[in-house]
């Protein structure tokens, strides 16, 4: 009877620890959804920037955010699906910037970072200016938007190259023997 019993408990422990492990699972495939800076789309984040209070994750989240509250505004108006694909690729590139960047060097870090913070606020304003103007709005201007942010991050990316570069020049010792 004893081993019965037994049997039971350790059954019983089993259903337990298989439904936190699939629960977990789900929560965790949720986290990643979640992450995404556009739907369907793997992010290179990493998972902890959920949540994370380091400058590149809320960089992360606020690319993430911008580009879907201009989704969700877009959604219902058909006319926007070019600017919300085009929308969407920039978010995409930037949040790609934005991990290349938190995998830097510490001494280079914070400069890149503090350069994808004025990027990151460029992309802020020009979806909440999309979003304030869905009626109406010209593809001209939705354009030219874009091309000022790709000619941004491009300097951005321009700035890091130079950054690593200087990283390949051996460095004198100040205090030769």
């Amino acid at each position: 009877m004893a081993l019965f019993g037994l049997a039971i408990v350790i059954a019983v422990v089993a259903v337990v620890g298989l439904g936190v492990a699939l629960a977990a699972g789900a929560i965790s495939k949720n986290a990643k959804n979640k992450n995404q800076v556009v739907p369907g789309l793997l992010t290179p984040a990493p998972d902890n920037w959920f949540g994370s209070h380091e400058p590149e994750a809320k960089l992360h989240r606020r690319v993430r955010d911008a580009a879907a509250g201009l989704r969700a505004t877009a959604a219902s108006d058909p006319t926007m699906a070019d600017t919300t694909a085009s929308i969407d690729r920039e978010a995409a590139r930037l949040d790609e910037q934005i991990v290349a960047a938190s995998r830097m060097p510490e001494r280079h870090k914070a400069e890149a970072l503090e350069s994808l913070e004025g990027a990151v606020k460029q992309f802020e304003d020009m979806t909440a200016g999309l979003i304030t103007r869905t009626s109406g709005i010209g593809a001209t201007n939705v354009t030219s938007e874009l091309d000022a942010l790709a000619e941004r991050l491009d300097l951005v990316a321009e700035a890091r190259a130079e950054l690593d570069d200087q990283d390949d020049f051996p460095q004198s010792d100040p205090f030769p023997t």
